[in-house]
């Protein structure tokens, strides 16, 4: 199963007393007291004792498929959990424990049917809560942000984690509704405020959020909200060129133009071939009315991002703020020619979350 910076503290899972199989020739809580201590290879010789003893015995072959497991067999681990399940279908931890396996091999489609399955059988709060939070994983893994919505939405019910508060303001983000992320990415900030991660994706919300808004007093607002958590970004990561961009684009968009002039020049200075960067400069020279400058800038970007339309559409407006019509009318033909990912005052195509996969964990 991958494995993301951003994980989730799951609830450890509550397992049963261990009741020995009659005449057992191995006492099971020595098993499993090896497994806890990390002892697999120990662990699992008790276990495979056991269940060849009782073949009936179908928690020795969950925990058996969890030893596997952690010796990093999945395949083998995926045929001891279903031979547990074989054994008792009622049990939802057996169907956890063959997700797990399914999940270490990237089999994500059949892993969100074994979760589906053991959700069928799982009443307890904690149990569901690792059930809904693996099968958001392997929504995840689809790129199905819908679906990591929906699953973490009601893992959040369930248990309030700063964990899956993170996660889910990150599958918003990536399901394209800034505004729905930003409150649980506010809420997980709360309990780490140097978070990058998080830090970073409010940020662009806030920047999504003020492009799309037609109020300008809101518009402005938003921008400035997004420049302030990307100036405590960029102090954590000082070093990010794509960070110090994303001052530039926030202070851009909240009228600090002095401000995003010296953050793109910056850029460029690092990274001469910045292309959004040269249009975001051309873009803030523009509303500073340093024309010329502008144009300049724009031209340069022309040449750097030639498909790009929101370079034809500055250049648009920047001549016919100048009354230079045919050379407007030219520039604005051509954006119409292009598509366009993100028509915003800020150029930044937009990427889903670096990171946000789930962890959830074996019985410890």
């Amino acid at each position: 199963m991958s494995r993301g910076l951003a994980r989730a503290i799951v609830l450890a899972l509550a397992l049963p007393a261990l009741s020995p199989p009659a005449r057992a020739v191995v006492d099971p809580q020595e098993a499993f007291a090896d497994y806890k201590a990390g002892r697999y290879l120990e662990a699992a010789t008790k276990f495979q004792a056991l269940v060849d003893r009782f073949p009936e015995y179908h928690y020795g072959f969950f925990m058996l498929g969890h030893c596997t497991l952690k010796r990093h067999a999945p395949a083998r681990a995926e045929a001891l959990f279903r031979h547990a399940i074989e054994l008792d279908p009622t049990r939802p931890d057996y169907y956890l424990g063959l997700a797990l396996a399914l999940a270490d091999e990237a089999s994500w489609v059949r892993t969100i049917q074994v979760l589906t399955d053991g959700l069928a059988h799982a009443e307890d709060p904690r149990m569901r809560y690792n059930l809904f939070l693996l099968r958001a994983e392997a929504w995840h893994a689809l790129q199905r942000w819908d679906q990591v919505v929906a699953d973490l939405e009601v893992a959040r019910r369930i248990h309030q984690d700063p964990a899956v508060f993170e996660l889910l303001g990150k599958a918003y983000f990536g399901n394209g509704d800034a505004k729905a992320a930003i409150p649980p990415l506010q809420f997980a900030l709360q309990t780490s405020p140097d978070d990058t991660g998080v830090l970073r994706v409010l940020s662009e919300s806030f920047i999504r959020v003020g492009a799309a808004e037609p109020d300008v007093v809101k518009k402005r607002i938003a921008y400035t909200q997004a420049l302030e958590y990307a100036q405590r970004l960029a102090a954590l990561t000082p070093d990010d060129l794509e960070v110090v961009h994303l001052v530039g684009r926030a202070a851009l968009g909240a009228g600090r133009l002095e401000q995003a002039e010296t953050v793109f020049l910056s850029v460029l200075e690092r990274e001469p071939r910045q292309c959004y960067a040269m249009v975001n400069l051309g873009r803030t020279l523009f509303a500073a009315r340093k024309y010329r400058e502008a144009e300049a800038w724009l031209l340069r970007a022309k040449g750097c991002a030639p498909r790009e339309a929101i370079v034809y559409e500055t250049l648009g407006e920047l001549y016919l703020k100048q009354s230079m019509t045919d050379e407007a009318a030219a520039a604005f033909g051509r954006a119409n020619e292009l598509s366009s990912d993100d028509a915003s005052p800020l150029v930044r195509k937009p990427r889903p979350p670096r990171n946000g996969t789930i962890s959830v964990s074996a019985p410890r």
